[in-house]
């Protein structure tokens, strides 16, 4: 009777063992190891210093835009404002003053066909308009015509006329034999006809140099004064004064 072998201890502890690993496939030492060899995740820092920095660059606002430019509107209209009131004020804003005629006497009056020796006594009003500007006039020059003729002249004082105030004033003006030079030889003999039927018309002139001023702004101009058609009537005296019918608003010229 033939007898099968058992299998040998050694086979049995094989075949009971887990199968063996594949030991066939070898690791690529060209490639990276895909596995980080530090087990602990990177600390902050590390992390921190490895971002790229990108600044935060803020979007434009379309309202903060349409603000600024509003803003910026409304600094040039009010400038453009300011500079159109100031130009308007030096050609328009001011009104000019009046001047009246309230008396004209000549207490003396003696002429020839060569020579005049006289004196004019003047009193006038001026008056400003205006509501918030007073007027100082200077360099104020008085003087009396025979038609074209300057008869005599004067320097007076300076002055100012407040605001809405009328100020009265007078003064002397009287011939200088030094001007009577400068005359032509026909004016005396006229003035001597004239005086022989009693009444000789002169003009009187103003040359004055304005300003014009408020708190903020001020202004300057010169003005030129006619009060023309001053006829004087004389009496057997000699004395004269203007007649009842005589012109008492005067021409003003602004230069």
């Amino acid at each position: 009777m033939e007898t099968v072998a058992s299998p040998s201890h050694d086979q049995s502890k094989i075949a009971m063992r887990y199968p063996q690993p594949n030991i066939g496939y070898h690791h690529n030492k060209g490639y990276a190891n895909s596995v980080n060899p530090n087990p602990y995740p990177q600390s902050f820092d590390e992390y921190y210093y490895q971002q790229t920095y990108k600044p935060l660059i803020p979007e434009p606002s379309r309202t903060t835009s349409i603000g600024h430019a509003m803003i910026y509107l409304l600094i040039v209209l009010t400038f453009g404002m300011c500079m159109l009131s100031i130009v308007i004020f030096l050609l328009f804003g001011t009104d000019q003053p009046d001047f009246h005629m309230v008396s004209l006497t000549v207490p003396n009056f003696n002429v020839t066909n060569s020579s005049l020796i006289a004196s004019w006594y003047a009193n006038i009003t001026v008056k400003n308009q205006n509501e918030a500007f007073k007027v100082q006039f200077q360099h104020v020059v008085s003087s009396i015509f025979y038609e074209e003729d300057m008869l005599a002249i004067s320097l007076l004082q300076p002055f100012q006329v407040e605001t809405k105030q009328t100020l009265g004033m007078s003064f002397l003006v009287t011939t200088d034999p030094s001007n009577q030079e400068k005359l032509h030889a026909g004016v005396f003999p006229s003035i001597v006809q004239d005086r022989s039927t009693g009444i000789v018309t002169f003009s009187l002139r103003l040359s004055l140099k304005a300003q014009y001023k408020s708190n903020t702004l001020w202004k300057k101009a010169s003005l030129k004064v006619i009060c023309k058609n001053l006829q004087v009537s004389f009496s057997p005296t000699g004395e004269g004064k203007l007649t009842e019918d005589f012109p008492n608003q005067c021409i003003l010229f602004t230069r």
